[in-house]
């Protein structure tokens, strides 16, 4: 093999393309040779592209260990993830996030440059083959740049560093970091060419709809700060998708069947992990002793004394748990742009029909808010309640800093060494560090300071 092609799997890890059979015009080199629209249909239907990045659950404060044999639990990379590290992978391993995302990419930009000039297929398939592509590509983007990037921030992320923006399947090309505001602008154009080629809803919530550009533009623009453009594409996804589980009166189902979920994404490669998110006590106070939230999806573990752990009843069939967009989570970014636009009441509506849903008819009582801000701060809880473990808090957390109101220093302890450490708002450390692995292999990607 070529040695840039070995660059390429090294800096990237794109192994799934390599080493499945069933594409039959794939080479070994990683390139479609001239052939069927099929076997572009087939890359679209890998289940690698379900997969999705883990670390901001452990880093976010809903995460808590103060159970010494729990932190000993944890491997290594995950504890420095927790404790915000300099460095959360050594020199020779590989960090999982950047690997699962830029594997996916790849598979995203072949399917974009060459599915059109394939033989077989309409025009129209072609082109939703395409929109799917851009919908993942656009996530993996979303993800990356807010893990390794600044927060988005419109007076600086021009010049903010933010991850390289690979459009090509070139393994010749020498991987950049971008910027935060090139990221951005990437992932809206993604999307916004990807919807007019997307059915409304697909058959299955593992393939990319116009729900879920709709979705992913309303979580970007949130993210972004532009509450009231985030609304308009909240409303849109809920337009298309809005049924929510009767949680007191179902069982959460494995994720194709699940109502609210618009566009699947399952966390890291193993639920084993997934197990040992314990709530944060915090998090724990948020909720209300009869929330099916917290007795449902929740349950007590005993590890060396007694803790609190993320149940996994949504782990069956070895599923972990999704992070994708949600109905849930469109409903509250709704909620909380109308807090912001003064329009109390009406975010509070939006909060309880969510909560209708969360409690039984006897438990069920309404929330009320008297102002704007009340609102937003009701609003934001229930975010925390409904979104828990689904690699949305940290990102919350750098967009919310911003705001002295919801701006808080976070304190942690290792409790086998005993050594404290603390994350204060807009902190150099709510940037995930660049993998060395990868820098060790291409020294122009630029590190992050610590």
């Amino acid at each position: 093999m070529k040695k840039h092609h070995l660059l390429y799997l090294a800096i990237f890890a794109a192994t799934s393309l390599y080493s499945c059979s069933k594409f039959t015009d794939i080479r070994t080199e990683g390139a479609l040779t001239p052939g069927e629209y099929l076997n572009f249909r087939y890359l679209m239907n890998n289940q690698d592209l379900k997969r999705s990045v883990d670390m901001p659950d452990y880093s976010a404060d809903d995460t808590e260990y103060t159970d010494s044999a729990m932190q000993k639990s944890l491997s290594p990379e995950y504890l420095r993830g927790y404790m915000w590290a300099d460095q959360y992978y050594d020199a020779i391993t590989a960090d999982p996030d950047w690997k699962i995302s830029y594997a996916s990419t790849y598979t995203c930009n072949l399917v974009i440059q060459d599915v059109m000039g394939s033989a077989g297929g309409t025009v129209q398939e072609k082109n939703q083959v395409i929109a799917e592509a851009r919908v993942h590509r656009a996530y993996n983007y979303f993800m990356l740049v807010n893990e390794y990037g600044k927060q988005y921030d419109a007076a600086t992320s021009s010049k903010d560093l933010g991850v390289p923006l690979m459009l090509k399947p070139d393994v010749a090309e020498v991987a950049v970091r971008g910027t935060v505001q090139e990221a951005y602008d990437q992932i809206i154009s993604d999307l916004t060419q990807a919807i007019p080629s997307l059915p409304d809803k697909n058959n299955y919530n593992i393939y990319p709809s116009k729900a879920a550009a709709y979705a992913l533009l309303a979580r970007t623009y949130l993210q972004m700060g532009r509450f009231a453009e985030a609304g308009e594409y909240a409303d849109k996804a809920l337009t298309i998708q809005n049924t929510l589980l009767d949680l007191p009166n179902s069982t959460v189902p494995r994720h194709i069947y699940d109502p609210e979920i618009i566009l699947v994404k399952e966390a890291g490669t193993s639920h084993t992990y997934s197990n040992l998110l314990v709530l944060s006590k915090e998090l724990k106070a948020l909720y209300q002793p009869t929330d099916i939230r917290y007795t449902k999806l929740t349950q007590d573990y005993t590890y060396s004394g007694k803790v609190f752990r993320v149940n996994a009843s949504e782990m069956v069939n070895y599923e972990t748990r999704n992070v994708g967009v949600t109905v849930p989570e469109m409903m509250l970014i709704k909620a909380e742009t109308l807090a912001r636009a003064g329009k109390a009441n009406e975010a509070m509506a939006i909060i309880n029909t969510l909560r209708k849903k969360r409690f039984s008819a006897a438990d069920y009582s309404e929330l009320s808010a008297s102002t704007a801000d009340e609102a937003l701060i009701k609003v934001l809880e229930e975010r925390r309640r409904e979104l828990a473990f689904k690699s949305i808090r940290w990102f919350d957390q750098k967009r919310l800093a911003a705001e002295p109101r919801f701006a808080k220093p976070i304190t942690r302890t290792n409790l086998v060494s005993g050594a404290s450490y603390t994350l204060a708002p807009n902190s150099n450390r709510y940037v995930y560090p660049i993998p060395a692995y990868n820098i060790q292999l291409n020294p122009a990607l630029e590190q992050n300071p610590r």
